[in-house]
């Protein structure tokens, strides 16, 4: 081979490695990942089952939810202005139809998330959901980027588990 042509196949073979890490995607469906932008590497999020509770509190009044053991998640993520996620989804699937993002409170060492309270006059859902925009990659992976968010407990949500994680305060 000719100089001239060691040097192309040089640049293509490093522009190549730039693309790959680029496009870091997560191993597993519906399983989000914290983007460490100043490391380009994925971070697992705390997953777990749900833990349901029920409580009454006092003759007329109850809440139910779900928790999580432990006052605060391993997976520490340092508070920024914009964080992103990326979640691989079946293509053709809106993540926002399967990820709620939403804040914990933090109860007696437990990580708690009330879904409804109860009266007697009836009941209501008592959560609110953080919003997130989506950012297409390639077709079934996203970001899912999130901005502002304070120091706290956090968690996204799908049908069979929560991916828990922690913000920490500057």
């Amino acid at each position: 081979m000719k100089p001239k042509n060691h040097l192309i196949l040089l640049v293509l073979l490093f522009c190549s490695f730039l693309d790959l890490r680029a496009q870091i995607i997560p191993e597993f469906n519906d399983k989000p990942a914290f983007y460490d932008s100043k490391t380009k590497a994925l971070v697992e999020l705390e997953k777990s089952q749900y833990n349901t509770m029920a409580k009454a509190k006092s003759l007329f009044k109850a809440e139910a939810g779900f928790y999580l053991n432990g006052s605060s998640s391993p997976v520490k993520i340092e508070k920024q202005q914009e964080l992103s996620f990326i979640v691989k989804v079946q293509p053709g699937t809106d993540p926002t139809s399967v990820f709620d993002l939403v804040q914990f409170d933090v109860k007696n060492d437990k990580r708690v998330f009330i879904t409804s309270k109860a009266t007697v006059a009836g009941s209501s859902n008592s959560f609110t959901k953080i919003d997130y925009q989506v950012k297409k990659i390639k077709e079934g992976v996203y970001y899912l980027i999130v901005t502002n968010l304070q120091a706290g407990e956090y968690f996204f949500g799908s049908n069979d588990f929560m991916f828990a994680f922690s913000i920490k305060g500057s």
